[in-house]
């Protein structure tokens, strides 16, 4: 898919709304059918940093349009981010080609935090060998300078699973590039894991979607 200041970029990609769904931090510019939707949850930890549990349901409730939610707990700083977000999908979605998507959220993390609106573009292009996925977007912290954030993914079916890599960053951090894998064990049902760098620190998550 959320992503929402942060202890590490990591985290903070890991922790923010607008993302391709587990276990992508970087977002794709699809949706859920009408009338279906998924809730994600998963773990994600930055080595000698921060440990923190996250929980994200997703719904569509008409064609097009997406509206998500997060709660995120960092059990190592004690302290919760929560968000909420509508994504539309702006043009339809190719099998062999490329479509548009657009996020607007707000982000809010506790114990004296402040409130982060954000507003994502992404695109994302199908073709036989994979799919690529490119976002660019601005966060605004309601006490602080409008940041840029950026992602590009590519993604692919291996067979017995489906593995990803992608690099990712903020303004005036240092970015991340993380490889991840999905795994579908049952219909509706998904486990997942994602293993990265930044900062020179080791990040991962561990993680399951559940379709409904």
């Amino acid at each position: 898919m959320f992503k929402f200041t942060c202890m590490a970029a990591a985290i903070c990609m890991l922790t923010q709304i607008a993302h391709a769904g587990r276990p992508l931090s970087v977002d794709d510019a699809n949706v859920n059918d009408s009338g279906a939707g998924h809730v994600e949850a998963w773990f994600a930890r930055t080595a000698g940093h921060a440990n923190s549990w996250n929980v994200a349901p997703a719904y569509s409730p008409i064609k097009d349009w997406e509206f998500s939610a997060l709660l995120s707990r960092n059990t190592t700083g004690d302290w919760t981010t929560s968000a909420i977000q509508a994504k539309w999908r702006v043009t339809a979605s190719q099998p062999e080609g490329c479509n548009l998507g657009l996020v607007a959220g707000v982000s809010h993390q506790s114990n004296g935090g402040e409130n982060t609106s954000y507003l994502n573009g992404i695109a994302t292009c199908n073709h036989s060998g994979g799919a690529f996925h490119l976002n660019l977007g601005l966060s605004h912290p309601n006490r602080g300078s409008t940041l840029t954030n950026w992602g590009v993914a590519y993604e692919r079916d291996l067979g017995v699973a489906i593995g990803h890599v992608e690099y990712f960053g903020q303004e005036n951090s240092k970015p991340t590039a993380q490889v991840g894998i999905r795994k579908d064990i049952m219909p509706g049902l998904q486990l997942d894991g994602t293993l990265g760098r930044t900062n020179s620190e080791t990040v991962f998550s561990v993680g399951m979607k559940k379709a409904f």
